[in-house]
């Protein structure tokens, strides 16, 4: 991504009212937000890694860097792209901020979690690193990015872990010392934003939900003073219904439910995502998008 991109992240994140940021894991995904209108992506841990066919935990720097370069090709949209715990100490993420700055995305979070990442925080099991050591990551970070618009975003897990707003607000104002361009609090409503908001005026407020129900308005998220928010699991959530749905219905009773309509808004869209009319005119000897 250019350094206009980046900075057209930053800009969401500083402007009034908030920018939905839905959740993709490749460049199709991508593609599909684009062609819908909006104007950031969200690439978040686990829907990359249930793209490779695994759990958030286990999914890599290199396999990152790789889906982001491979999105960023593919769209011009601003990209927010989950770093996780930052892949190890703050020398891995040193590399880490490199290589996924390099790959084209506008921005990263990181978060407070223990690293390893334990399988156990996906059955809510959460672990934190104290605040020097969150501390330290963001300093890290800050210090290795190359554009001073390529925004860093502190996600802190203290309201879930612990239940206590006082002590998410505590760890985010560790996290503003050590450098961070905006918040991500898990598990922070519109109800409680406010608080943050009071506390912390001058910090953009990152919002991240619609694992489960009821699931904020866009709405509801910019009144409560929300800059961006970000779909991490929507889109993988349609994906793997619609196509165990599918699938498990060929098996069932050997036919293929989808309605001719379906198929044929599917074919011109699959096309269109795939740019197969500039293609078609570079094939047909025509200057490409010409008549």
């Amino acid at each position: 991504m250019t350094g206009a991109g980046r900075a057209s992240l930053r800009a969401l994140l500083e402007r009034a009212g908030v920018t939905a940021a839905p959740g993709i894991h490749d460049a199709l995904t991508g593609r599909i937000v684009a062609r819908a209108g909006h104007r950031a992506a969200y690439l978040g841990g686990n829907a990359m890694a249930l793209g490779l066919g695994k759990g958030q935990p286990f999914i890599t720097l290199t396999e990152t860097a790789r889906i982001v370069a491979s999105v960023a090709r593919a769209i011009d949209l601003p990209l927010l792209v989950d770093a996780g715990a930052g892949f190890g100490d703050t020398t891995h993420l040193h590399l880490a901020v490199r290589e996924i700055e390099a790959a084209g995305a506008g921005g990263l979070h990181i978060d407070d979690q223990v690293y390893p990442k334990s399988v156990n925080y996906h059955r809510g099991r959460g672990a934190l690193v104290e605040d020097a050591v969150m501390a330290a990551r963001l300093a890290a970070a800050v210090a290795a990015r190359r554009d001073p618009d390529f925004a860093i975003v502190a996600r802190t897990d203290v309201l879930r872990v612990t239940g206590s707003l006082d002590q998410a607000i505590d760890r985010c104002r560790s996290c503003i010392a050590a450098g961070a361009d905006a918040l991500m609090i898990l598990d922070l409503g519109p109800g409680q934003a406010a608080a943050v908001r009071a506390a912390l005026p001058e910090t953009p407020l990152v919002w991240i939900g619609g694992v489960a129900p009821p699931v904020p308005s866009l709405p509801d998220l910019g009144e409560a003073g929300f800059a961006l928010a970000c779909y991490p699991f929507n889109g993988i959530a349609a994906i793997a219904t619609s196509l165990a749905d599918l699938w498990e219905g060929l098996a069932a009773s050997g036919t293929i439910g989808q309605p001719d309509d379906l198929l044929a808004r599917a074919r011109k869209e699959a096309l269109d995502l795939a740019d197969m009319q500039l293609f078609w005119d570079i094939e047909d000897g025509r200057a490409p998008g010409g008549a």
